[in-house]
């Protein structure tokens, strides 16, 4: 298991997903990394677990920029995925919308083939990823 912090998982995840792509997808990848971000800064702490809420809140007290990124990691990141992937949360541009949704559910996959999250005690976000991604493409086409 790979104790990276999630500023650094998604700095590599959003890189080789970015790589020999078309400058206006890696312009949308880069709004999509943006809107998660702050997606977990603003809204992260409510899905943590009573402790890892404490040491958030303990780390952002000393320096709030950032704080979830530089503390939590791809388990915290892949539990968070669900959350992002409902209807408050997705971007408002359709493309934007599609790119979120699909990114999402490559990054949940990403982090159990890159062995960031234990595959058996992970597999629950796993699938509510999947489920959530299933119902987020389902409103975007209708």
């Amino acid at each position: 298991m790979d104790p990276a912090n999630v500023d650094s998982v998604l700095k590599r995840f959003f890189a080789a997903s970015g790589q020999a792509r078309h400058p206006e997808t890696q312009l949308r990848y880069a709004r999509v990394q943006k809107h998660l971000r702050s997606f977990l800064e603003n809204d992260g702490v409510a899905l943590l677990s009573s402790p890892s809420a404490r040491l958030l809140e303990l780390e952002a007290q000393f320096q709030a920029d950032s704080a979830y990124a530089r503390v939590m990691g791809a388990e915290e990141l892949l539990h968070a995925l669900p959350a992002f992937l409902t209807g408050a949360h997705l971007l408002p541009d359709f493309h934007d919308r599609l790119a979120q949704i699909s990114l999402a559910s490559r990054l949940a996959q990403w982090l159990c083939s890159r062995q960031l999250v234990e595959r058996a005690s992970s597999w629950e976000d796993v699938v509510l990823t999947r489920a959530a991604a299933e119902r987020a493409r389902r409103s975007v086409v209708t």
